[in-house]
């Protein structure tokens, strides 16, 4: 019972940072600014159908479905930064990318770049690559004991930060 209320709370808590960077439920209205919301566990193991890795909700997902429903045309970036690769949201760009009742594939808006430890739980995600239907997700393994000057920068830098800011990357 216990996880589930904490589960709930902190979903709501990464919709309220939703709300307050857009600024209103208005499409029309809303103005671009930052959110964020501080949870623990993160949410990024839970799969399409599988509570996984502690996670019983995906809440990166759930907020950026609700951004969606305020601005369908919205472009999302999500930077995983953690010792885990968020195979949950990855699972999720792939399956849900025509859920029913929605118009277009608003998977196509997202991109999702994981900086993670390997060989870590959950043992995906190995290899720096880029995949996805459309290309949308980064995989940026890094090897235990890495510090920020010792690798950590170079690929945060060079990988995770072009992909999930370029604009032209999104056109």
């Amino acid at each position: 019972t216990e996880t589930h209320y904490v589960g709930v709370r902190a979903t709501a808590a990464w919709i309220r940072a939703v709300d307050a960077a857009l600024g209103s439920h208005d499409a029309e209205k809303y103005t671009e600014t930052i959110g964020m919301a501080l949870t623990r566990p993160p949410g990024h193991h839970a799969t399409h159908s599988l509570s996984n890795g502690f996670c019983i909700y995906n809440f990166a997902m759930a907020a950026t479905k609700h951004a969606l429903s305020i601005n369908p045309t919205m472009k999302i970036s999500i930077l995983d930064w953690d010792v885990h690769f968020g195979q949950g949201l990855m699972d999720i760009l792939d399956k849900c990318s025509n859920d029913e009742g929605d118009e277009y594939d608003w998977t196509s808006n997202v991109r999702y770049a994981s900086l993670h430890q390997v060989p870590c739980f959950p043992y995906e995600g190995q290899t720096r690559k880029i995949q996805g239907k459309y290309e949308n997700v980064m995989t940026i393994p890094i090897q235990p004991e890495s510090t920020w000057c010792c690798g950590y920068k170079d690929l945060f830098t060079t990988y995770a930060l072009p992909f999930i800011c370029t604009k032209d990357v999104w056109e």
